[in-house]
């Protein structure tokens, strides 16, 4: 049988949440009538990942020595025969629909080697919070993409073969947590990327989340940068104009730190990034990050929620 989509799922120590994820991928329907393939990754999990992924019929089940899940994606492209490669992580899902309306916009006039959505915030339990406001660009994005993450690691979709001309994922451990920044930036400077109007994947917030460990994040997201400039195509399309991808990298950093409570470490970024590129002061999101470590979490929160009962 033609396998058009593949599936492939990362996982570590995720027995109480991998079921979902699998039970979302393999309920997807494509109009083709084409299977999606799906493979789960196991990155070497001591916990019972293993019985509760093989309980599931038809679904192709990896293991590999602990390397994180760049390397755990990569040995599932590698064994994938689908035409699209499709990533979810193992602590999120999707809803019905999801990969086929992936599906359709790949055969677009334009034909894109990515596409990506809307994710959906959801709890611990699964149950909505809210939906992720970010920018949603297509086409030639890399500037976009060079100055913010937009894109919702578990909502995008691959052409195979991009995904290979491109090597895959970069396997380092440092990098875990911005591996898909840094290569969704190489491809985007490659190839144009679409975006698919929908909100069908749905994204776990819990303490576990590698966001939640902002000096984690800090290497990973300095480590990203550091590779996606080392690239000679990347390379020749920023010309002088690292220093303005370095300081936007800062800007995110800050923003996480604000996000775990860090507002001295929030501070010492924004300063870094302005450095780095003085023009940044007109930003949008260097401003955003001003105003938050100026005024701290409780007057923005009392903001908020005026604007709420004014609204309603």
């Amino acid at each position: 049988m033609t396998v058009l989509v593949s599936a492939i799922i990362p996982t570590y120590n995720r027995a109480d949440l991998v079921g979902q994820a699998i039970r979302g991928a393999l309920d997807q329907r494509l109009p083709s009538g084409d299977s999606v393939e799906v493979i789960v990754v196991d990155d070497e999990s001591i916990d019972d990942t293993p019985a509760v992924v093989r309980s599931f019929e038809g679904v192709r089940y990896l293991r590999q020595t602990n390397r994180r899940e760049g390397a755990a994606r990569n040995l599932g492209a590698h064994h994938a025969q689908g035409q699209y490669l499709a990533f979810v992580d193992s602590d999120d899902f999707w809803l019905a629909g999801k990969l086929a309306a992936d599906v359709a916009r790949f055969g677009a006039a334009d034909r894109p080697a990515l596409v990506y959505s809307r994710g959906l915030n959801v709890g611990p339990d699964g149950r909505p919070i809210g939906t992720r406001r970010l920018p949603t660009p297509q086409g030639d994005v890399f500037w976009q993409l060079a100055r913010e993450a937009f894109m919702p690691m578990s909502s995008v979709a691959v052409r195979a073969d991009a995904f290979r001309a491109c090597g895959g994922f970069t396997e380092d451990r440092d990098l875990s947590g911005t591996a898909d920044w840094e290569l969704w930036l190489r491809m985007a400077a490659r190839w144009p990327v679409g975006f698919v109007d929908q909100t069908r994947t749905c994204i776990r917030v819990h303490d576990q989340h590698m966001l939640a460990d902002p000096r984690y994040m800090e290497r990973a997201m300095l480590a990203g940068m550091r590779y996606v400039l080392a690239d000679p195509v990347v390379a020749r399309r920023v010309g002088n104009r690292a220093r303005y991808i370095r300081a936007c990298m800062y800007v995110t950093i800050a923003l996480n730190a604000y996000a775990n409570g860090r507002r001295g470490r929030c501070w010492r970024w924004l300063a870094q990034a302005l450095l780095a590129w003085p023009p940044l002061v007109g930003d949008q999101r260097l401003w955003g990050g001003l105003v938050r470590a100026a005024i701290g979490p409780r007057p923005l929160r009392a903001v908020r929620h005026l604007a709420r009962r004014g609204a309603a």
